[in-house]
């Protein structure tokens, strides 16, 4: 039986988990938009490195965004 696919948060914070690391922290940067319709962008780093940041319709989304982007950074950048 397959494992369900693990949401961005959940992996970026195993991978960090794996090499000793501090969880992954989440940083409100900007709301804009109207009201009716905001738009959240959030930066999502590990450790003090590099922050990857991503805009969605809602927070959660943006988080989740920023972690997947983060994560892609750290698996395909040498370290």
């Amino acid at each position: 039986m397959e494992e369900p696919p693990r949401d961005p948060k959940t992996a970026l914070q195993e991978w960090a988990q794996g090499r000793g690391l501090a969880l992954p922290t989440y940083e409100l940067v900007s709301t804009s938009g109207p009201d009716h319709s905001p738009l959240f962008t959030v930066a999502a780093s590990v450790a003090g490195g590099d922050r990857v940041t991503a805009t969605a319709s809602s927070k959660r989304l943006a988080e989740a965004r920023a972690a997947a982007g983060l994560l892609d950074r750290l698996i395909t950048e040498p370290q």
